[in-house]
């Protein structure tokens, strides 16, 4: 891989964890029912240091308190537990071929550059295909719950 295909995928990461943040937040604010705090008042001109000199109209930076990212390599075959985020996921696979399912549907193969989006609360797993490595980049907010281990039945999309 070259240097501007290395420059351009990490700001294809960057920009999909920065809508990911803005997206958890406001899906985390209006489930609680809570409106975020008023950003602070504007610098004169309209700006709050450099930072809002980026944006045309009103905006307001929100707070990201909470929100989680990783990357994690699964080597084929491995896979995370069941488990839910009570404010969804985000998963983009960056190298590889990956896997994910929610209980009750059918396994789903995730390519490179496509994210997928987890439903708040909804029980699933992700990892590596059986036959190829993933790397695997993830963002969330809220809180995390850990389930049973997958069963190999379950990985490879037989059902019980």
């Amino acid at each position: 891989m070259n240097g501007f295909q290395w420059q351009l995928r990490s700001r294809l990461v960057l920009a999909i964890a920065f809508v990911a943040l803005a997206v958890f937040v406001a899906a985390a604010q209006q489930e609680s029912g809570q409106r975020g705090q008023a950003a602070a008042p504007p610098a004169p001109g309209g700006a709050r240091g450099n930072f809002a000199n980026n944006f045309t109209g009103t905006v307001a930076v929100q707070p990201t308190t909470g929100m989680n990212m990783s990357r994690i390599r699964f080597e084929a075959g491995a896979r995370t537990n069941w488990h839910t985020h009570t404010a969804g996921q985000i998963l983009l696979i960056e190298e590889g071929r990956g896997r994910l399912q929610e209980l009750g549907d059918p396994v789903k193969e995730l390519v490179v550059g496509q994210p997928v989006l987890t439903k708040p609360n909804v029980v699933h797993w992700h990892g590596a295909a059986p036959d190829q490595a993933a790397l695997q980049f993830s963002v969330y907010a809220g809180t995390l719950e850990w389930k049973q281990a997958v069963t190999d039945d379950e990985y490879m999309g037989k059902k019980r």
